[in-house]
């Protein structure tokens, strides 16, 4: 059963990844060979299918940037982790309430703060 703070937590994780994806679009624009991501959202302010495509197109794209193999690595682990955020919260409208959902795209978005501060920091490891 679904309570308040149930769906005051979805409604904070969901702000929470659409600024993930406004974080994402300027990091990949600022890339040697910018990667552009539109800015297409719903009548919900939520991503649609345009924008996360061209989200999984950028991890292929990155490929071919004149960027250190680890730095490669981190902007895709970053990628990845948003999508685990977003689908996270995708897959708890659609099935309904479950505890590790939400608790999954927390840990999600956790990982992406930190990869994204060492990304920022330029503090990636060689591994």
């Amino acid at each position: 059963m679904e309570d308040h703070g149930d769906k005051e937590r979805l409604r904070h994780l969901e702000e929470h990844v659409l600024g993930m994806m406004e974080y994402l679009q300027e990091l990949l624009l600022d890339l040697p060979i910018p990667v552009v991501i539109p800015e297409v959202v719903d009548d919900n302010d939520k991503p649609v299918r345009e924008a996360v495509l061209a989200l999984d197109r950028a991890r292929v794209l990155i490929e071919d940037e004149p960027i250190p193999e680890r730095h490669k690595r981190a902007y895709e682990s970053l990628i990845l982790e948003w999508f685990t955020a977003y689908e996270m919260l995708v897959l708890r409208q659609m099935a309904g309430p479950a505890p590790w959902r939400l608790d999954a795209a927390q840990f999600a978005i956790a990982r992406f703060t930190i990869i994204a501060a060492m990304i920022e920091d330029g503090d990636i490891a060689e591994s």
